[in-house]
C-alpha cells in the first residue's frame, strides 16, 4: 500500500561546523530560524495520505469508492498517495538541515528520539483497536508484533501491523546513508558530491540489475531525497548552476520512477488513473520546494503551521490500519461520509494526544538517557 512516512527533525536551522571545505559561504541576509511553512506542507503533504486511504481503497465499502462518497472527492483524493514523494523531498530537506554541524552520535540520538516513541505508541494502539475488531488487511503473529516494535520488520520478512509502515523503512535506508556525511562533517562540497555519487550509483545498480545495491541505494526514491537536499544547499547558500543541475537531473529521474509507483496504486486500488495529473503533482512539489529555498514562503511566519507539522508523523502512525479496520466493522451502520469525516477527525485527536502526552515527555528522557550512555562509552 502506498503511504507517507512523516518523519523528519524539526525545521530549526543548525549553524555549519567551519571547514575549510564549507564553500561558498552562507548568504549574509538573515534566515528565519524556523521553517513554519515547510511545516505546513509536511501537514498537507499527510492529509493527502490520509485522504487516499481513507478514501480511495476498493475494499473499504466492498464496491467503487464513487459509489458510496462524491465521485469528484474520489477523483481528487486518489492521486493523494503523492503526498509520499513530497514528503521525501522534505524529508532530505530537513535532514540536511537538522544534521549539519551535528556529530555522528548527535545523529543517531535525534533519529532514536524522533521516530521511535511515537512509533512504538503506534504500534501498540494500532495492536489494540485491530485485535479488538479483527484487523483490515494483515493478521500478524504476536512475535510479528514484536519484531514490528524494532522498525525492522521488512528485511526480516515480517508481517507489518500497519501497511504504511513500509516508508519508514525507505526513510531508514536514508538516515544510514547520509550518516556518512554526516561522519565524514557536513559541508557544502560534501554534501553536494553526496547527492551526486548517490545518484550515478542509484542509476548504475539498475543498469547493472544489481538488486542488493539497488535495496541499499533505493534509485526509485532517492531523485526525491537529493532534490531536498540541494534545495536546502540553495536555502542555506544560494542558487547555482551545480545546484540547479542536480535538481534538474532529480526532476527528470523523480517523474521518471513515479510511474512505477503509479502503478502500483492502479493495482491498490483497482481501477485506472491518468498519469498526467501525477506528472504535475511531481512538478508542482518540485516548485514548492524551490519556493521554500528561493525564500517565497517566509512571510508565512504562522506558529500553528509548526503546531501542525508536529501532528503529521504520529497521523502517519495512527490513521491507516485503524481506519480502514473501524471503517469495515461499521460501514453498514453508518454512513460513508461520517465515517471517512470521523476517522480523520480520530486521527487528528490520537496524533495530538500521542505528539503531547509521548513524544514532548518521553523524547527529551530518551534523548538525555541516549546521550548519557553514550558519553560513558569506551573510546577504544
Amino acid at each position: 500500500m502506498t503511504s507517507i512516512a512523516p518523519v523528519p527533525d524539526s525545521t530549526t536551522a543548525v549553524a555549519p561546523r567551519p571547514s575549510p571545505m564549507a564553500s561558498p559561504t552562507p548568504q549574509a541576509a538573515a534566515k528565519p530560524n524556523r521553517l513554519p511553512a515547510l511545516d505546513g506542507f509536511r501537514f498537507v503533504a499527510a492529509i493527502l495520505v490520509v485522504c487516499f486511504h481513507l478514501s480511495a481503497m476498493w475494499f473499504l465499502w466492498d464496491k467503487s469508492p464513487a459509489d458510496v462518497l462524491p465521485r469528484e472527492y474520489v477523483r481528487i483524493t486518489s492521486y493523494g498517495w503523492l503526498g509520499v514523494q513530497l514528503f521525501f523531498m522534505i524529508s532530505g530537506f530537513v535532514i540536511c538541515m537538522s544534521s549539519w554541524g551535528r556529530s555522528v552520535a548527535q545523529y543517531f540520538t535525534s533519529r532514536v528520539v524522533r521516530l521511535y516513541p511515537a512509533y512504538w505508541c503506534g504500534v501498540i494502539i494500532t495492536s489494540a483497536v485491530t485485535l479488538y475488531l479483527g484487523g483490515a488487511t494483515s493478521s500478524p503473529t504476536k512475535w510479528d508484533r514484536l519484531v514490528n516494535l524494532t522498525m525492522l520488520q521488512e528485511p526480516m520478512g515480517v508481517t507489518y501491523v500497519d501497511s504504511v509502515y513500509w516508508t519508514l523503512w525507505v526513510e531508514l535506508r536514508f538516515y544510514l546513508l547520509f550518516a556518512i556525511v554526516v561522519w565524514m562533517g557536513t559541508t557544502y562540497r560534501r554534501v553536494m558530491a553526496f547527492c551526486v555519487i548517490w545518484t550515478t550509483a542509484g542509476i548504475l545498480s539498475l543498469a547493472a540489475d544489481a538488486k542488493p545495491l539497488q535495496y541499499v541505494l533505493i534509485p526509485n526514491a532517492s531523485p526525491f531525497f537529493v532534490a531536498g537536499i540541494a534545495f536546502y544547499l540553495m536555502y542555506k547558500y544560494k542558487p547555482n548552476v551545480f545546484l540547479w543541475g542536480i535538481i534538474g537531473f532529480s526532476f527528470v529521474l523523480a517523474e521518471h520512477n513515479v510511474i512505477e509507483r503509479h502503478r502500483i496504486v492502479e493495482h491498490d486500488i483497482r481501477r485506472h488513473l491518468a498519469e498526467w495529473p501525477t506528472h504535475f503533482a511531481v512538478a508542482v512539489f518540485f516548485l514548492i520546494m524551490a519556493g521554500l529555498a528561493l525564500g517565497w514562503f517566509n512571510r508565512l511566519d504562522f506558529r500553528w503551521f509548526t503546531s501542525l507539522g508536529a501532528l503529521t508523523y504520529p497521523i502517519y502512525l495512527l490513521h491507516c490500519e485503524i481506519g480502514w479496520t473501524v471503517i469495515i466493522h461499521y460501514r453498514n451502520r453508518v454512513s460513508p461520509g461520517v465515517l471517512v469525516a470521523s476517522m480523520t477527525a480520530s486521527a487528528l485527536v490520537l496524533a495530538w494526544l500521542v505528539h503531547h502526552l509521548v513524544e514532548k515527555r518521553v523524547g527529551p528522557r530518551l534523548n538525555k538517557t541516549l546521550r548519557n550512555a553514550l558519553a560513558t562509552l569506551p573510546r577504544t
